[in-house]
């Protein structure tokens, strides 16, 4: 039986980083075999609190929540973002990565007045309480705001007990960071 873990990164020892690293790498491959998942994605899931799911010595589910400023139409808030959610192909379809996004919204609803997410897997995302950002993307760059139409659509937000009213339809930004910004 698979059993939930929770921690933050600086409390991790380097052999299980490697394995959350390594289950990241082979979730992620893509059908040929070729990483999917990169170290600027590796970079964006530590610093934070990691969940995961452990059968025996093997993970078979990870999220990871970090930490990020966001403008959510208009108001800046710190908000719990999610990285890194995957399951291992051959355990997928067990509940395992609904254990771990359920707990991650936990801990969004805890500590943090919004979480936000980038995914293309809306319905199981919603089936989990978050709503869809409808508003146009930007990401916050040093020479000032820059559009991220690619990312329109594939925004995601979870509403605490500490949100505030927002216009779902209105602009998000994001911190600006090496690799995908969103």
């Amino acid at each position: 039986m698979a059993a939930i873990r929770i921690a933050p990164t600086d409390a991790l020892s380097p052999s299980v980083l490697r394995d959350l690293r390594a289950m990241l790498d082979a979730a992620f491959a893509d059908a040929a075999g070729d990483a999917a998942f990169t170290d600027d994605d590796w970079q964006h899931a530590i610093g934070g609190v990691h969940v995961w799911l452990s059968d025996g010595d093997r993970v078979v589910s990870h999220a990871s929540l970090v930490e990020r400023t966001m403008v959510c139409a208009g108001t800046r808030l710190g908000a719990g973002y999610v990285e890194a959610v995957a399951t291992l192909a051959a355990r997928r379809r067990e509940g395992h990565g609904t254990t771990v996004v359920r707990r991650v919204g936990e801990l969004i609803r805890e500590r943090y007045p919004v979480g936000v997410l980038s995914t293309g897997a809306h319905p199981f995302y919603e089936r989990l309480g978050w709503e869809r950002w409808r508003g146009p993307t930007f990401v916050s760059a040093a020479h000032g705001l820059e559009r991220t139409p690619d990312d329109d659509g594939g925004i995601m937000i979870l509403c605490t007990p500490h949100t505030p009213v927002l216009d779902l339809d209105e602009a998000i930004v994001c911190d600006w960071r090496r690799g995908d910004v969103w």
